[in-house]
């Protein structure tokens, strides 16, 4: 397997490796923070976050690869292909470990949500226990005053009764 020949152009103009990972220097890491103006929304962030830490272990290596690119050729794209899968790899595993992370995150979220409402269930449950025991209550209420109520229409209507036949001769007596 030959190696690609890279030329002298290519080299001046900053030619990339063949794991397509650029070598970030000190100078561009402050011009990348400082070129940020406006707030970046939370699923852009999330995307520079996971790109920073696919890349950033990776780049002492890219800069061995440089390196051996210019040193030996023939030895540096099977070295750089090598390299390449590792990172993907570890793109791989690093995405899984964040979408399990924030999977995580939303479960408590959703557990926390489920306690309380739990607990706001709950309460209502106990207020609901409370007012049917008062509208029992208030159902034995009526129906007692019901009862001496019918009782008292009953003797009204017919004084025959011995409580309120003998009432009704003494009153006639006298």
């Amino acid at each position: 397997m030959d190696a690609p020949k890279t030329s002298q152009h290519q080299e001046k103009e900053g030619y990339q490796q063949p794991s397509e990972l650029p070598i970030l220097g000190e100078k561009d890491k402050s011009q990348e923070t400082s070129d940020h103006v406006s707030l970046p929304s939370p699923s852009q962030q999330e995307a520079e976050t996971r790109h920073t830490l696919a890349t950033e272990p990776f780049q002492p290596i890219l800069q061995v690869l440089a390196g051996l690119e210019r040193d030996d050729p023939k030895f540096a794209f099977p070295a750089a292909r090598l390299v390449g899968l590792y990172r993907r790899l570890w793109e791989s595993c690093l995405s899984k470990h964040i979408d399990g992370q924030k999977l995580e995150q939303d479960n408590l979220v959703l557990k926390e949500a489920g306690t309380h409402l739990r607990k706001e269930r709950d309460g209502l449950q106990v207020r609901h226990d409370k007012q049917l025991s008062r509208l029992r209550f208030f159902e034995q209420a009526l129906n007692s005053s019901r009862e001496r109520l019918t009782s008292v229409l009953d003797d009204w209507n017919h004084p025959s009764r011995p409580n309120l036949a003998g009432f009704l001769d003494n009153a006639r007596g006298e």
